[in-house]
């Protein structure tokens, strides 16, 4: 049968039908088909895939930003009790070797404060291992300014070019993000 052979028999039966078929089968050709349906619903569930991807990525990226202000909030007290310490040990070492009474015995005193803080710090940086926290500066090593702040630089041609000649204060790293930077002193020879 061809396509207008086809359309005359539809015509015919269209003839043949009452008032009441011909109604049924009006609405029956203006409802979409399960095809158009299906294809309208992917649509919409497309989009709706495609807000909530852009909002996962959203959220794991605010996730991610709390993180690192939570490791920063959290590793806050055992950075500043190692500036504690660090400050401590320094005002001890810096003690005169003899009192302003010039007795042997506020001597020893002084070597057994300098021996407890340096256990007291030993202990330390054991409990900083084993939570994960890295030092990044020592003297000696080459500044990186992803890790280190120069608060002071000097010129020593008897020092390395862009070495750390002082770390001030100490800069740590969690998993290999920074969560405090270091202060140091650098060596840095003029042209």
């Amino acid at each position: 049968m061809t396509k207008e052979e086809f359309k005359e028999y539809i015509c015919k039966q269209i003839d043949l039908m009452d008032e009441e078929q011909i109604r049924e089968f009006s609405l029956f050709l203006k409802e979409p088909t399960d095809k158009q349906n299906i294809a309208e619903e992917l649509i919409v569930i497309k989009g709706e895939f495609k807000k909530l991807t852009k909002l996962v990525q959203s959220m794991t990226q605010k996730i991610d930003e709390v993180k690192v202000i939570q490791l920063q909030n959290e590793f806050k007290l055992f950075i500043e009790f190692d500036s504690f310490l660090k400050n401590s040990k320094d005002a001890i070492d810096s003690l005169p070797e003899a009192s302003l009474f010039n007795i042997k015995k506020v001597n020893r005193s002084i070597k057994s404060l300098q021996d407890g803080f340096s256990s007291i710090e030993e202990q330390y940086h054991e409990i900083l291992n084993r939570v994960g926290l890295k030092r990044v500066a020592k003297v000696g090593d080459s500044f990186d300014a992803n890790l280190h702040e120069a608060v002071e630089v000097i010129e020593d041609k008897n020092r390395e070019d862009g070495v750390l000649v002082e770390v001030l204060e100490d800069g740590f790293l969690y998993q290999d993000k920074i969560i405090n930077y270091a202060k140091v002193k650098v060596n840095r020879w003029t042209l």
